[in-house]
């Protein structure tokens, strides 16, 4: 008897993201039950293996008529693989999802990544019509579809008050996909030669620009520190403002990606860090939820600073994992500096709740076997 077949599918993701893949995909082909087709975009072949595969989507750019073309792509692999279960990543796949699944059958799982309703309102990426339009289109795409949806998984805990009418519903946050690698964990920080970092995906509202100038103020005082950052920049024009901003700066790296960097060499400059920054501004968007670097943060070992935010205060006191800093105030530097070199970092539990293998994995593993199982 064939394996059931599963497509986890996003858009504008590459087919080895953080979510899609490492937690998502891994977690399911570890239960040997599944074939699993991973679908995205690539600037490259990847190889899988009997149980796992990858399918690139046509995507040429992030403007209208390319992803169009890329969503019928998506039926078209629907209509071939005929599967058991579909986890959507991304609501552009939505309509085509439900008219696969009319067509051809097979349980449909929208995984809701973001509040793209209020990431349109607040994340200043749109002006205008522009963002009128894309966000009616949105909030219609969303709402018709929920009803031809099986179940939805949140990737964080905020959305079961935003999402309300979105049920059945799964919580399955973004935690760090590898297993725990150590109990040792105490850390403390020398000057000089601290390297600080900042990646991810690289924006105003996440607070990048903010960062970089308060690094530059602080390296007047420290000038052996350094700082990296790394990460998919989407607006060009935003690059140019932080070139400009980091120019003839010493010790300063800024590697700008007009496409999501590969997670590898993400993990890569965390292992160089000393440091990382979590400069994000406190939008509607942004402030109840729990980036995903944090998780990392802890699961890696890596002490963090953030901005002011209760949830995320908590969560790093709880465990001496990092410290709060308003990056607007750049005189606060040499203050922030002492409690870095004084603090004895991850000196108390074990952050268990960072890893995804602790709880998450066996949930969506849990999940899956329900759906494919239910005859209803």
């Amino acid at each position: 008897m064939s394996k059931p077949k599963i497509l986890i599918a996003s858009m504008l993701k590459p087919l080895k993201d953080p979510r899609a893949f490492y937690r998502l995909g891994i977690s399911l082909r570890e239960t040997n039950k599944y074939r699993i087709n991973i679908i995205g975009f690539s600037l490259k072949k990847e190889f899988g293996d009997k149980n796992l595969k990858f399918t690139s989507l046509p995507v040429r750019s992030r403007k209208g008529f390319s992803r169009i073309f890329s969503a019928f792509a998506f039926f078209r692999i629907y209509r071939k693989e005929r599967p058991a279960l579909s986890i959507i990543c991304t609501w552009e796949l939505i309509p085509f999802a439900v008219f696969g699944k009319w067509l051809y059958g097979g349980k449909l799982v929208y995984d809701v990544q973001e509040n793209y309703v209020q990431n349109i309102k607040y994340n200043r990426t749109m002006q205008g019509v522009q963002r009128v339009f894309a966000r009616s289109l949105l909030i219609a795409v969303e709402q018709s579809g929920k009803h031809f949806i099986d179940h939805f998984i949140f990737s964080e805990q905020c959305y079961i008050k935003e999402k309300p009418s979105f049920l059945p519903f799964t919580v399955l946050e973004n935690k760090f996909h590898t297993e725990q690698v150590s109990l040792f964990r105490q850390k403390k920080l020398n000057y000089p030669g601290i390297h600080m970092l900042i990646s991810g995906t690289i924006t105003e509202v996440y607070g990048t620009m903010e960062a970089l100038q308060w690094f530059l103020e602080l390296q007047k005082k420290y000038p052996e520190i350094h700082l990296h950052v790394i990460g998919h920049c989407p607006l060009p024009d935003f690059g140019i403002a932080l070139r400009k901003e980091a120019e003839g700066a010493v010790n300063v790296v800024l590697e700008l990606e007009n496409r999501p960097v590969a997670y590898p060499l993400i993990l890569e400059a965390y292992a160089n860090a000393d440091l990382v920054l979590l400069p994000y501004m406190q939008l509607p968007s942004i402030r109840e939820k729990i980036p995903s670097k944090l998780y990392e943060c802890m699961a890696i070992g890596v002490p963090f600073l953030h901005s002011p935010n209760p949830l995320w205060t908590s969560i790093a006191e709880k465990y001496q994992a990092g410290l709060e800093v308003d990056f607007s105030k750049r005189d606060h530097g040499g203050e922030i500096m002492a409690k870095l070199l004084s603090t004895t970092f991850y000196n108390k539990a074990f952050p268990y709740e960072a890893f995804w293998a602790h709880k998450e994995k066996a949930q969506l593993q849990d999940l899956v076997n329900r759906l494919i199982n239910s005859k209803h």
